[in-house]
């Protein structure tokens, strides 16, 4: 790909901000049916070929073309994107939930710290510490240390970190439409059925944000400083709570 600057229009006060478009970077990670992140003892995703009377979709078995039938849990199969409808139901999709195709994004990194009951979590002190903006309409958190095995890791039963409610008020604070993480969720693993983080985030069952979304299990390198960064979120025209997504940014110039 060659080096072009494209001048956007982006967020923060209709100020234009050029944007390198060769130095889009994919913050995803895959569904596949390959060792990948998993969570919540969901089943992996699988890729089985179609089949009906002579008709093979596999190529490899003979068949004119590759043509599977994918099943997947987006909640626990690879980056994935959610609205209210997680927690409120069929009354929303994430269809209606993002309505630009690029956005202003902050990236900060923080640690995790381990609480009294032995649990990891984002804590608020942390995110005021890291996060530089007063109000950020998209947040993209890189939790340290930030090992690769989080791009393959199973995180099903082993109470992995999560955002403290303190936390998350502070998110809902400052104004985050658009919450990009690379933790399997922003509640506890077990908790009840109580979600108390999401429900905040998305002032459920108050006023529901239908305009707010949460994207979790991404992965952002090391190589990607903390700042100002042009996003386009991608998310697959599912229609329900949650679709893959294929998060990417790409710096300013």
């Amino acid at each position: 790909m060659s080096s072009v600057a494209l001048s956007l229009t982006v967020g923060i006060d209709g100020r234009s901000y050029m944007v390198d478009t060769s130095t889009w970077i994919d913050l995803s990670l895959p569904i596949t049916d390959r060792a990948t992140v998993r969570a919540f003892h969901l089943p992996p995703a699988s890729f089985v070929p179609f089949r009906m009377g002579s008709f093979i979709g596999s190529v490899e078995e003979g068949g004119p073309v590759r043509c599977d039938v994918v099943t997947l849990a987006p909640h626990g199969d690879g980056t994935h994107t959610e609205c209210v409808g997680h927690v409120g139901g069929k009354g929303y999709s994430v269809l209606n939930a993002i309505d630009v195709p690029m956005m202003v994004a902050e990236i900060i990194t923080v640690p995790l710290r381990t609480i009294a009951d032995g649990d990891r979590v984002i804590m608020p002190d942390d995110l005021r510490a890291a996060w530089r903006a007063a109000r950020t309409d998209v947040l993209i958190v890189r939790t340290s240390p930030n090992d690769v095995l989080k791009k393959t890791v199973d995180h099903s039963g082993t109470n992995p970190a999560y955002v403290a409610i303190d936390a998350m008020q502070v998110i809902v604070d400052r104004g985050v439409r658009h919450l990009l993480i690379d933790l399997p969720s922003v509640d506890r693993e077990e908790d009840g059925g109580a979600l108390a983080a999401h429900k905040l985030f998305w002032d459920w069952p108050a006023a529901p944000r239908t305009d707010k979304t949460i994207t979790e299990l991404i992965y952002v390198p090391d190589t990607v400083a903390d700042g100002l960064y042009a996003l386009a979120l991608n998310v697959a025209p599912f229609d329900g709570d949650a679709a893959p997504s294929r998060p990417m940014i790409a710096r300013y110039v």
